[in-house]
């Protein structure tokens, strides 16, 4: 899992979208049910894990420009950082025009939270580092990029 993870969050947040979303799309859903089945076990570590690693809750996606959304359901990065200024690239950015979206991720539909995995290990491992300070402020969920589950869609500049 943790290079899975290590992987998905290293990389570029630049030109074109990933090549492999339907690849990773069947390993985020495999991921889903394993979490499912931890969250109801009867192995305590288990269950914790899947506490930390479901989420359920608004989260917020950034994409550059106002460029059409493409509501193809693929597995992408979202953020729950409150302050977009945490967002590394995003600083640079906020200049030019960007939309924000806003959806939900529910109990039947919940991201996955890379965070919460970091959060995990740091407690049983206090020094544990999976990526930079930097990508570890962005607070990243991966959940599917739906239209049943967008709350809104602003633009900005």
């Amino acid at each position: 899992m943790e290079q899975l993870f290590k992987k998905w969050v290293n990389h570029s947040k630049e030109g074109y979208r990933r090549s492999d979303l339907n690849k990773t799309d069947v390993i985020w859903k495999g991921l889903i049910q394993q979490l499912y089945e931890w969250e109801n076990s009867e192995d305590s570590t288990a269950k914790e894990l899947a506490k930390y690693l479901l989420y359920t809750g608004e989260i917020r996606r950034i994409h550059k420009d106002h460029k059409k959304i493409d509501y193809d359901n693929h597995y992408v990065s979202w953020t729950l950082a409150e302050d977009l200024e945490d967002i590394y690239w995003f600083k640079s950015e906020s200049s030019s025009p960007y939309t924000i979206i806003t959806a939900k991720a529910t109990k039947d539909n919940p991201g996955i939270n890379i965070k919460g995995f970091i959060d995990a290990m740091k407690s049983e491992i206090p020094d544990y580092v999976l990526t930079s300070v930097n990508i570890y402020k962005e607070q990243e969920v991966i959940f599917p990029l739906q239209k049943s589950s967008m709350i809104k869609i602003e633009k900005f500049n």
